[in-house]
């Protein structure tokens, strides 16, 4: 009897020895947490890109954009004029462009230096089914090419509709200089499109 008695006394010790009841150190989560917001309006659109630019997230990027199986209208860009001349590659840009240019964008940028855009001047105009934003940008990339500017800076043009869920996203966007010394967005994606 005595012996069970000292069994039944050490075996919370040997079982909390082993940690099988002990608390454990919290695990790192295997995915980063997203920011993105259900775009119910063209705002959230805007935040979710500059969201997608802070975070250097592709998958949040390209959801800020068309998407074809949910409405008809394709992603379009239109490059500022002097990007048009200089890089033949804007000919015929989609969205498996908009895409490369991204992912190679992403991949020669550290993920802990500067990406930021930010928007001014903001004029819109809203219907029922799509809406047109006209901004001044500042976009800034610390990326790894010495070649190409970090700060890009200009006018853009975000034609945004909604789809058959009833989210928005960007189907045109047009790239504009503000001033002849503008290097614009459109350099950027030119220079990492391939």
């Amino acid at each position: 009897m005595l012996r069970k008695i000292k069994i039944l006394l050490l075996l919370p010790l040997i079982i909390s020895g082993c940690g099988l009841f002990g608390l454990r150190n919290v695990e790192t989560p295997t995915e980063p947490r997203s920011n993105f917001i259900p775009p119910t309006s063209p705002d959230i659109v805007l935040a979710n890109l500059q969201s997608a630019i802070t975070d250097k997230d592709i998958n949040n990027y390209l959801q800020c954009i068309v998407d074809t199986s949910l409405t008809v209208r394709k992603f379009v860009y239109i490059a500022d004029i002097s990007s048009q001349i200089q890089y033949p590659i804007f000919r015929s840009w989609d969205i498996t462009n908009e895409k490369n240019y991204f992912y190679n964008l992403l991949s020669l940028t550290n993920a802990q230096s500067t990406s930021l855009f930010f928007y001014t001047n903001v004029n819109t105009v809203t219907y029922s089914d799509s809406a047109i934003y006209d901004m001044d940008y500042l976009l800034r990339f610390d990326h790894q090419k010495t070649n190409v500017a970090k700060t890009l800076s200009g006018k853009l043009r975000f034609v945004m509709v909604i789809n058959s869920k009833n989210l928005w996203a960007i189907s045109n966007w047009i790239d504009f200089k503000s001033v002849d010394s503008d290097t614009t967005w459109s350099v950027l994606k030119a220079n990492f499109s391939n």
